[in-house]
């Protein structure tokens, strides 16, 4: 489906009023306008974009995202959301650069070589659990590093004796 029909068929569910869930009250539109956010995978506020309605109560002004609305805004929010994940990748990989280097960094990490490189110039896509991973890092670089070094120079333990 093209965005237009998209659209066109939002507009045309939403002609008709529905009936709000917080306020009861039968003046449910779509609107649109700046500066909104939603709760998007581990993300606590993505950005929404502001031309995109939002089904929203004119009494009360509760903004909900219905089901037909989310399958709408999926492919917008996970763009986002994938722009905001290279984004934090690249700030707390250029945090941890002023205390070692990418390629120790990788070893460290059990990356593939360049693998930060690419990241960092935009060209792959991290998952949010490494972004997660180097932002925990990036917090207190030299300790954690640190810490890090000091656990995989550990021997690793024997397994339990099976009884």
């Amino acid at each position: 489906m093209s965005q237009e029909s998209r659209e066109s068929s939002f507009a045309a569910s939403q002609a008709t009023s529905t009936t709000c869930p917080q306020c009861g009250a039968q003046a449910v539109r779509g609107r649109a306008r700046p500066g909104r956010s939603i709760r998007y995978r581990n993300l606590g506020a993505l950005p929404l974009p502001a031309d995109v309605a939002v089904p929203t109560c004119v009494r009360c002004r509760f903004e909900y995202i219905d089901p037909e609305t989310r399958a709408r805004l999926e492919p917008l929010l996970h763009e986002e959301y994938r722009r905001i994940l290279q984004q934090r990748v690249r700030q707390s990989i250029d945090a941890l650069m002023r205390h070692t280097s990418q390629r120790k960094l990788e070893l460290l990490l059990g990356l593939s070589q360049g693998y930060l490189s690419r990241l960092r110039s935009g060209a792959g896509h991290p998952s949010p659990e490494l972004v997660s991973h180097l932002a925990l890092l990036a917090q207190d670089p030299a300790k954690r590093l640190a810490e890090l070094e000091r656990y995989w120079s550990e021997p690793a333990a024997p397994p339990p004796a099976e009884r």
